[in-house]
């Protein structure tokens, strides 16, 4: 380092430390000052603010008092039914009251009359439901003296609302009160303006449990000493917050008040240190600059030249060049010993240059990276192989010249890696050990390389450089990454398996925070698997996973457990918090099912929580008892309901619309009236023309629609759907009794039907006169894939078939059937 840059760094350090040493005094005592008064007045902004809020509502309960002093309150309170409010209470009363709703209570604590009003549309709206609770509950009315009202601030999902309620009694003020009148207005936009024109501050008030509060604010207030402290906290240079949380009218935390305000104070400080600071760098300027022009006559111009000298010689490379100085002193003397130098320099060179071209040669034609990052005097490249290029994207000439570069080469979460190299501090890595860190591609594409370096030492043990290779890993790192997530997760939805769901459960079996536990089971699932498929089962599944994320908070852990089961870890949760996730499930579930009645799902869920004296796995025991419970009692309506979206299904694809049932119904009806069959048989006949061919729905539709013949693939699926609808009536009890003529109902008396090829009287009596009466209405009704026949080309037609595919003495007395009823 040049004595010109030491003297200049020495007087430049001096005056930083001098500076700095004013700046902590003045930071400390002046703009702590500052800080200290501008905290002072932020906290009686939001006093003020405050005080306007209870102006509010002090107005709201004087208004709801004077309407309880009124004689037609005493009276109205004394009758029952609404038609006694029709005249004193109107949509214009509440306008211009400028409330949001208002109610009279009895003094049994039943509603007489509520009504609300929606600024919106000007019009008058019923008393939420939401509100009725809070008053039918009595919360509102308890702790209220015969005289006293009671007013403050109730949180509902609307939002904040001022309520007041105070008692009506009869007109000279005697005896018990009549009953209560209770008045709100919202917190609104409209409300919170007008205080804040009235305290001139930005005010917003929101409910304390808003996400808009931040964590450390919301810990302060709830813990506070005093209802109603403030807690003040900078949020920049320029603005300050203060918050005060109002508790509502039961007593818990309700809302939170926030003021604003600028830091009109604590930037006149910083203005003020900034001039002071100013003042003195300027003076310590002026005094190092006199120094050096001193010291520049005295010493460093020959130096100086010395210097230059040395500097255009290593420039230039040329260690055959001399220097030459006059004069007999110490510069003179320093001249010589390094033309001393030079010339052994001269050879060092020469032989160095050899070295370097074999180097040069083995590290241009390598495949991996090799660099060398000088740290000392200043942070530079000394050499990058070409092998970046095609690595990376970037040409090596790019960092010799911008050594800062190398930023945008590597990932910005590995930044501090650089960081602690650039710094000087104490490594925060083993530089010996191979590190493997996130590079980007000039194009974005993430890279993984591996780096094994040398560090390099000075005599003093300080780390002046670092030598090493670069490798492309990023294949193997996505292979180790794609295993590690394959290990801990489930294929189909994604979620964690049961290895690591166990995993979980040992590590949380030591700890001591209260932990929750849900089971879940898809209901229904292998039904649907035999049915529609294992492709819709899936879906399911995928949407059950859907369905549970979504209903969790972040930080819970949800895996599939077994093949239709789940299950829930939910730490620092006690019953009412896993109780209350539980209801969101089924909500979810049941806000599916009502935009989506095509794939109804259905979830058996049970729970337990553990008393910190449990083990879990006696929780998992429990929360499975409750599952299985709740399952034994939803089995049978979780089937039903399957069924039933079957049927709709089927009927939104084929052609039963259309009176396909009805008619087939009655023709088989007729039929068993006409042979004389119990009524027993009929009754079974009816339920058969309804659900024969619900198998259909596990049929695909371009099958179910193919306007041309099928092949002979697509015709053994659509005869599935016998055997499909056979298992979809035996998990039904209502259809159990047809099961097995479900499955029969497409036999053929001569034993070419399907799926057993029974012939003759095996096939039950239900299904040979399903077939026929089926096969007439098909053929009498509109098909889009032909022409409708005539009464008398069906007849002839089922007359052909006699024998064959039909039971002959059946056809003949189907024929007399038609002919008679026709």
């Amino acid at each position: 380092m040049k004595v010109r840059t030491k003297v200049t760094l020495i007087i430049g350090l001096v005056i930083l430390c001098m500076l700095l040493l004013l700046y902590l005094v003045n930071k400390e005592i002046l703009l702590g000052g500052f800080a200290q008064l501008e905290e002072l007045l932020m906290r009686q902004n939001v006093e003020r603010a405050l005080k306007a809020l209870h102006v509010e509502i002090d107005n709201l309960e004087r208004m709801n008092h004077d309407w309880a002093s009124y004689e037609y309150t005493s009276t109205l309170t004394g009758n029952s039914g609404e038609k006694y409010f029709e005249p004193g209470l109107i949509d214009e009363t509440l306008q211009t009251l400028g409330i949001d709703f208002m109610a009279f209570v009895d003094d049994s604590g039943q509603i007489i009359m509520g009504r609300g009003y929606n600024r919106t549309n000007s019009k008058a709206t019923p008393l939420s439901g939401e509100m009725r609770r809070h008053i039918l509950a009595g919360g509102i009315l308890e702790r209220q003296t015969d005289k006293e009202c009671k007013s403050g601030i109730l949180v509902l999902s609307e939002g904040p609302v001022l309520i007041a309620s105070c008692p009506v009694f009869h007109v000279d003020n005697q005896g018990d009160a009549r009953g209560y009148i209770i008045m709100g207005r919202f917190l609104e936009q409209r409300v919170i303006g007008q205080l804040s024109r009235v305290t001139n501050l930005p005010i917003d008030i929101y409910s304390f449990n808003s996400k808009r509060i931040q964590d450390d604010v919301a810990d302060k207030l709830q813990y506070a000493s005093s209802e109603e402290t403030c807690y003040v906290k900078p949020l920049n240079d320029h603005t300050i917050t203060g918050y005060v949380m109002i508790r509502d009218i039961y007593g818990e935390p309700g809302v939170i008040l926030q003021a604003e305000a600028a830091r009109m104070v604590y930037m006149q400080g910083q203005t003020a240190m900034v001039y002071i600071l100013s003042i003195f760098l300027i003076a310590g300027f002026t005094f190092g600059v006199a120094v050096l022009i001193i010291l520049e006559k005295m010493l460093l111009s020959r130096l100086a030249y010395l210097s230059g000298s040395v500097s255009a010689i290593g420039a230039s490379g040329d260690f055959s060049s001399r220097i030459v100085m006059g004069g007999n002193d110490e510069c003179k003397t320093l001249a010589d010993d390094i033309n001393g130098m030079l010339a052994a320099l001269e050879q060092s060179q020469k032989d160095l240059q050899d070295s370097e071209e074999r180097f040069r040669l083995l590290a241009e034609n390598a495949r991996d990276i090799v660099f060398r990052l000088r740290l000392v005097p200043e942070f530079a490249f000394d050499y990058i192989s070409p092998a970046l290029y095609s690595l990376a994207g970037y040409a090596p000439e790019e960092f010799y010249a911008h050594p800062g570069e190398i930023y945008k080469l590597i990932h910005p979460q590995e930044h501090y890696i650089l960081d602690n190299l650039v710094s000087g501090k104490p490594l925060e890595f083993d530089l010996k050990k191979p590190l493997t860190m996130r590079w980007l591609h000039r194009d974005g594409r993430l890279i993984w390389v591996e780096q094994s370096t040398v560090p390099i030492y000075d005599e003093h043990n300080n780390l002046v450089a670092i030598e090493g290779i670069a490798r492309d890993v990023t294949v193997r790192k996505e292979l180790e990454e794609q295993l590690k997530y394959c290990s801990w997760h489930d294929s189909l939805t994604g979620l964690y398996n049961r290895a690591y769901f166990d995993m979980e459960m040992r590590r949380l079996e030591s700890g001591r925070e209260s932990l929750g536990l849900i089971i879940c089971d898809v209901d229904g699932l292998k039904l649907i698997n035999d049915t529609l498929g294992h492709d819709t089962g899936d879906r399911l599944l995928q949407l059950t996973a859907k369905i549970l994320k979504g209903s969790l908070r972040q930080g819970d852990i949800v895996a599939r457990v077994g093949g239709d089961e789940f299950a829930v870890l939910l730490t620092n949760s006690d019953k009412r918090v896993v109780k209350d996730i539980c209801r969101r499930i089924h909500k979810a579930i049941n806000n599916h099912n009502a935009v989506d009645p095509d794939l109804p799902l259905s979830l058996s869920v049970g729970f337990a929580v553990n008393d910190k004296n449990t083990g879990l796995r006696d929780i998992y025991k429990e929360a499975d008892d409750n599952m299985y419970r709740e399952k034994l009692n939803n089995k049978q309506s979780a089937r039903n309901a399957i069924v039933r979206t079957m049927m709709k299904a089927l009927e939104a694809r084929d052609h039963i619309n259309e009176g396909h049932i009805d008619r087939l119904r009655d023709l088989v009806v007729d039929m068993a009236e006409h042979i004389g069959l119990p009524e027993d048989d009929v009754e079974k006949l009816c339920l058969l023309a309804r659900f024969h061919d619900i198998g259909k729905v596990g049929v695909p539709d371009g099958i179910l629609f193919k306007p041309g013949p099928l092949t002979g693939e697509e015709v053994a699926q659509m005869q599935r759907h016998c055997e499909i609808g056979h298992r979809i009536a035996l998990s039904v009890p209502d259809l159990e009794p047809i099961a097995e003529l479900i499955l029969k109902h497409h036999e053929w008396w001569n034993g070419g039907g399907y799926p057993r090829g029974l012939k003759g009287e095996e096939i039950p009596l239900a299904c040979r006169i399903l077939a026929i009466a089926d096969a007439y209405d098909a053929m009498t009704s509109d098909r889009p894939y032909r022409r409708t026949f005539s009464r008398e080309e069906a007849l002839a037609e089922l007359n052909s078939c006699a024998g064959i595919q039909f039971d002959p003495n059946l056809v003949t007395a189907f024929i007399e059937l038609i002919s008679k009823v026709n």
